[in-house]
């Protein structure tokens, strides 16, 4: 919809489209959290193919969800859920199970340096986005605000 004011026009968006886009960005969301219920996600690292929605949609659809939500404790868990995002890397092939250190130390099984060099990288880019992300909706709730 259109609105002409001396000679120029602004465009607004209806209330119907605002609660159309929230409603998808909800249904997106949803099959992100099902999706990382159902596989058992943890905190391991998976290639990005593997999930069920582009991972540039779902960074949007959070987007949408966390603007739209007024709830801080809801907020809070909206970007909780968002940041996992970072666990999702493009190119990594198979999945990187990784668990806890035991109570003596690392595991047995050894692995090569080139494993445990490309390990530490993917880590590094991964703990990367993670900030870049928090960052990313830190600035959309404070945007939602005003």
């Amino acid at each position: 919809m259109g609105l002409n004011v001396r000679g120029q026009t602004f465009y607004t968006l209806s209330q119907d489209v605002l609660d159309d886009h929230v409603l998808m960005a909800n249904h997106l969301i949803d099959e992100f959290l099902l999706f990382m219920k159902e596989d058992e996600i943890g905190n391991d690292l998976i290639d990005e193919i593997e999930l069920p929605v582009p991972k540039k949609a779902l960074v949007e659809a959070f987007r949408i969800a966390i603007t739209a939500e007024r709830q801080p404790t809801i907020r809070a868990l909206l970007i909780k859920a968002a940041m996992t995002l970072a666990q999702f890397r493009i190119g990594l092939g198979n999945r990187i199970k990784l668990t806890p250190l035991t109570p003596h130390g690392r595991s047995p099984q050894g692995r090569s340096l080139a494993f445990e060099r490309r390990l530490e990288r993917i880590l590094i880019a991964t703990a990367e986005e993670r900030v870049h992300l928090c960052e990313f909706y830190r600035r959309v709730c404070m945007q939602s605000y005003n």
